[in-house]
This record gives C-alpha cells, sequence and structure tokens, in this order.
C-alpha cells in the first residue's frame, strides 16, 4: 500500500474550506447557533403533542443504515477504513437538523390545515430574538417540512426543509446557512446562500443510495459532494467530489476489506487498499 502524509491528504480540503469561508464568514456563527438550538430543542420538547399524526417525525433511521455496514469495516484500526467509516457516518448524520425541527413547549400553533400545521416560536440569545415558523404539510404523496427564521423584526429566510414519501423511504434535507448574514448585520446576497443538503433512497432489496452535498451560488455547480452506496450485503461504494471533480473513491466488500483511490485533475494519484 502507498502511504503518505496526512497534511497532504487533506491539504485540498484546508483550501476548500478557505475559500468558501473568504466568502462566508458567517459559517461557522451560524454552527453555533444551530447547535445552541439544538440544545433547547432537545431539552423543550412539548410534552403533549396536539393529536396524533399531527407532528409527524421524519422516518429517515441513520441507525438503521449503519447496521448494514460490516463490523470489519466500522472496527478497523486502519486510517483508510476509519476514513471510509467517517465518510459514511458523515452521510446519514442528520441529527443535529433533524433535532432542530422539533417544535418546543410554548410554541403557538398559528394554523391548522387538514393535511398539515404552522408552529411559530422565539427564542432569545445574547439579547437578541429568533422567531421561528415551522410548517407541516402532506401533499402529493409527500410529507414536507420547512423552518423560516426571522432575526428580530427583519425579514424571514429559509432555515431547514425538507421531504420524504409517504413511505419514508426517499427523501431530501437540506439546511441553508445564508440566513446566518441577519446575525451580522448585513443584508444576504445570493453568494451568500449555502446549504447542506442530504439525500436517501432506501431500495426495494434495503439497500441505500445517500448523498451528502454543500453547495451554493458560484461557477461550480457543488462544493463538496459525496455519494454513498451501501447494499443489502453490506458492501458499498464512496466517490467524493470537490468543485465538481472527482476527488476520493473507496468501495469495501461484504466483509469490510476495501480499495481507495485519490484523483487529481481526473487522473489516478495515489490507490492503496485495506484487509479486515
Amino acid at each position: 500500500m502507498v502511504n503518505f502524509d496526512c497534511n497532504l491528504r487533506l491539504y485540498p480540503i484546508f483550501n476548500l474550506k478557505t475559500h468558501i469561508d473568504m466568502k462566508h464568514d458567517f459559517f461557522t456563527k451560524a454552527m453555533a447557533i444551530l447547535l445552541l438550538l439544538t440544545v433547547v430543542a432537545t431539552g423543550c420538547k412539548k410534552d403533549d403533542p396536539p393529536g396524533p399524526g399531527e407532528l409527524q417525525d421524519i422516518s429517515f433511521d441513520a441507525e438503521e443504515v449503519l447496521a448494514l455496514v460490516p463490523d470489519g469495516l466500522k472496527n478497523s484500526n486502519d486510517q483508510y477504513a476509519e476514513e471510509c467509516y467517517s465518510f459514511i457516518e458523515s452521510a446519514v448524520d442528520m441529527s443535529s437538523f433533524i433535532d432542530n425541527m422539533e417544535v418546543p413547549e410554548g410554541a403557538s400553533r398559528s394554523s391548522t390545515k387538514a393535511s398539515g400545521e404552522t408552529w411559530q416560536w422565539s427564542w432569545n440569545y445574547g439579547g437578541e430574538s429568533f422567531t421561528f415558523y415551522w410548517t407541516y404539510e402532506e401533499k402529493n404523496s409527500k410529507r414536507y417540512w420547512s423552518m423560516d427564521i426571522q432575526f428580530g423584526s427583519g425579514p424571514r429566510y429559509d432555515y431547514i426543509d425538507a421531504w420524504e414519501n409517504m413511505e419514508g423511504t426517499q427523501g431530501e434535507l437540506t439546511y441553508n446557512f445564508g440566513w446566518a448574514a441577519i446575525y451580522g448585520g448585513e443584508e444576504p446576497e445570493a453568494s451568500d446562500f449555502v446549504y447542506w443538503r442530504y439525500t436517501w433512497k432506501q431500495n426495494s432489496d434495503g439497500g441505500y443510495n445517500l448523498s451528502f452535498i454543500w453547495d451554493g451560488d458560484s461557477e461550480y455547480n457543488e462544493y463538496i459532494r459525496y455519494d454513498c452506496v451501501i447494499n443489502a450485503n453490506g458492501s458499498g461504494t464512496i466517490d467524493y467530489y470537490m468543485m465538481d471533480a472527482l476527488f476520493y473513491h473507496m468501495d469495501w466488500d461484504v466483509i469490510g476489506n476495501g480499495t481507495w483511490v485519490y484523483y487529481i485533475d481526473g487522473e489516478e494519484f495515489m490507490s492503496g487498499f485495506w484487509t479486515v
């Protein structure tokens, strides 16, 4: 196996982060607030939901997906196997965003429809006020969730949007970072809107197709994207794209043995394998 320094392996990622941070200096601020809101939401859920089915949760179950991954891969001490499993975990880790969509105690229901409802609540932090608007509805054989965020008395912005089919076997969740510009007292521009998007589809045999996408308004279709296939027998693949170009490919078999390949400018740069 060819080995090379970890700093070299991460260098393109650091370059990417620098590129994005230069355009989106509110990124860290947005993540800090997201984590704080997650703590508040998980600690203040409504004890008595309005009625059966009115507060429908997203059906996606990360643990169900991870259970398909072979133990050999999960427990391997090989650095590339560990990296592979870390990619898989990242592709399914929507927990912070899903927890953030919980309607907390003290929220007021502002409207109710046959297919869903809308809730509103405010949250104060550091002397500032945030208001959230949460909507759930069902239409065209799908469930839809959306949350808007409002800073003070300013305009409302998209915060989190999600949908899934009625069977819960396919869906998408999108988190918008653009709203954080309001917190900094700025008027967001098109280039400020950067999105984290998760998609999933459970196949008829029980396997999954998953994607994690980080994109925005730029000359690139996507800053980062990785597509993960986990077959029903536990084998799978990951393709990792940066700035629309394939950067990294990994695959593994039913017991967890795998291979990896790095690409630069479309050409194979380095490759290797691991065994469990």
